[in-house]
């Protein structure tokens, strides 16, 4: 079918962009890591040994190699479906392969969090100085930014209702959508509050990469936000107008833009080379 074109395209972007560039990205962040903050000069840095934090990159390079493997087949399989059918890919295809493909994501994740937890658990400083950081929301955001939020929220919300007279009906989707977008949002508020008020996780970070930190995450949050509501509101109305055939290209082109946003500005803003290791010396002064 003519009209799934564009799906090939923007899948075969979605399975090189998530399954191998991102990837290749994170693993050349650790091999960098490895090679330049020996254990021997920077012991906080490691609380288990070396050798388990290279096993941990030779796994996470080969579950990623093989889930790129597996979406070249798949995309194999729909040309060859394809080219006997006058049907539309289905988007769940771009959906159940997003899912494979974020499995190593999550679990270097919570790797992370056990990481810290070791980190702060052998971290035997019985003095330490608190950060003086900014407390405000809007040192972080600009509040045009936090304005569109709201305002692509609302739209959003309007836009469905809109489609069904304004009438809260629970035979449509515009109540699931409210509750989605709502859920959505407040998981972002409590990670933007969290992140704004709670403690680091990492006990020996610079001060001034945890403010980069929170600045990236923050600013990522409120465009995923908005990412989101715009999503929502074009999925609907390529539906109203019956242009089926757009919708998996649009979810997989989606998926695409959130890790882009997302874990591509931490990537993009958080340069290793720019960060400061010092603090992960033995010798490191207290702060």
């Amino acid at each position: 079918m003519p009209e799934n074109f564009l799906f090939y395209i923007v899948f075969l972007s979605q399975i090189i962009l998530i399954s191998f560039y991102y990837p290749r990205q994170i693993l050349s962040r650790i091999a960098y890591v490895l090679r330049t903050f020996p254990a021997s000069k920077y012991p906080k840095l490691y609380p288990k040994q070396v050798a388990f934090y290279e096993i941990g990159q030779s796994i996470y390079r080969v579950v990623n190699h093989l889930i790129l493997a597996l979406g070249f087949i798949v995309l194999i399989a729909i040309a060859s479906w394809d080219s006997g059918s006058s049907g539309k890919v289905s988007e769940a295809i771009p959906v159940a392969y997003f899912f494979v493909q974020m499995i190593p994501l999550f679990i270097m994740e919570f790797s992370g969090f056990a990481y810290f937890k070791l980190m702060r658990k052998a971290d035997m400083r019985t003095k330490r100085k608190a950060d003086l950081l900014p407390r405000r929301l809007f040192d972080f955001i600009s509040p045009l930014v936090f304005v569109a939020a709201v305002i692509m929220f609302l739209s959003c919300i309007g836009f469905f209702y809109s489609l069904h007279q304004f009438k809260i009906d629970w035979s449509n989707d515009t109540f699931t959508i409210l509750l989605t977008q709502l859920a959505t949002n407040l998981l972002f508020a409590g990670i933007i509050y969290w992140n704004l008020y709670g403690k680091k996780i990492d006990p020996y970070q610079d001060g001034n990469d945890r403010l980069k930190q929170v600045e990236v995450t923050i600013k990522s949050l409120f465009f995923m936000s908005i990412a989101s509501s715009l999503f929502l509101m074009i999925f609907e109305a390529i539906d109203e107008f019956n242009l089926d055939y757009f919708e998996p290209a649009l979810m997989s082109g989606y998926f695409q833009f959130i890790l882009f946003i997302g874990l591509g500005s931490m990537l993009r803003n958080q340069r290793i080379e720019d960060m400061n290791f010092d603090v992960y010396k033995e010798d490191a002064a207290t702060i």
